[in-house]
């Protein structure tokens, strides 16, 4: 990789970005809030983002209360451009605020994001619109690269009520990772492993 900062490892060219403005409808609660093996979510999946990027933002509602207590001045808090209208939007505040021209995003309710796989995928990441892991038919659009070129094409669907990221994928030039890269970074697939009910709670647990 080139653009690294020699003394941390650090990748200057990305940044991250975590989508904590949903609530968990099916859990009744903030996903980012819940603790999983005694620590919040947010600050597990900020405490891995911080050992690869310069910078984390938390993407969030306007009004909501900053989420993490890791990573001090390099964690920013930024609140979604356009209220209500889903993580389309949590992409589009990301891009539009990002100081770096690719941004790893995704979900506050995934807690074992894998070092080595977000590596691999920033790796990819030059001259593509994004890279998306794919296994079978689903993609994961919520834990995937994303030039930030492409926030006027995502804020142009915003606008016309077309919200669907699976759409806005398939407009794009993407780069899949396919289930033999992504196992040999990640073997167990944890990282895309997410909370959305009280039983996926006490798996993670």
């Amino acid at each position: 990789m080139t653009d690294r900062d020699v003394d941390t490892g650090q990748e200057t060219e990305f940044a991250a970005a975590v989508l904590a403005g949903g609530k968990g409808k099916r859990l009744g609660m903030d996903k980012a809030r819940l603790q999983v093996e005694g620590r919040m979510i947010i600050d597990r999946i900020v405490n891995v983002l911080l050992g690869i990027f310069p910078e984390v933002m938390l993407v969030v509602q306007s009004g909501d209360s900053p989420l993490s207590s890791e990573g001090g001045e390099r964690v920013r808090v930024v609140s979604d451009l356009i209220p209500g209208k889903g993580p389309l939007v949590g992409i589009y505040t990301a891009l539009q605020h990002s100081r770096a021209p690719y941004v790893f995003v995704m979900a506050c309710d995934m807690p074992y994001p894998s070092t080595p796989l977000i590596r691999l995928m920033l790796e990819k990441a030059r001259g593509v619109d994004a890279v998306v892991p794919r296994r079978g038919e689903y993609i994961e659009p919520l834990f995937a690269v994303y030039a930030r070129d492409v926030r006027d094409r995502v804020l142009e669907r915003i606008e016309e009520g077309r919200l669907k990221i699976h759409e806005l994928i398939r407009e794009l030039d993407v780069l899949y990772l396919d289930e033999e890269e992504i196992a040999s970074r990640d073997p167990g697939f944890r990282s895309f492993f997410n909370i959305n009910t009280i039983e996926d709670l006490e798996k993670a647990r």
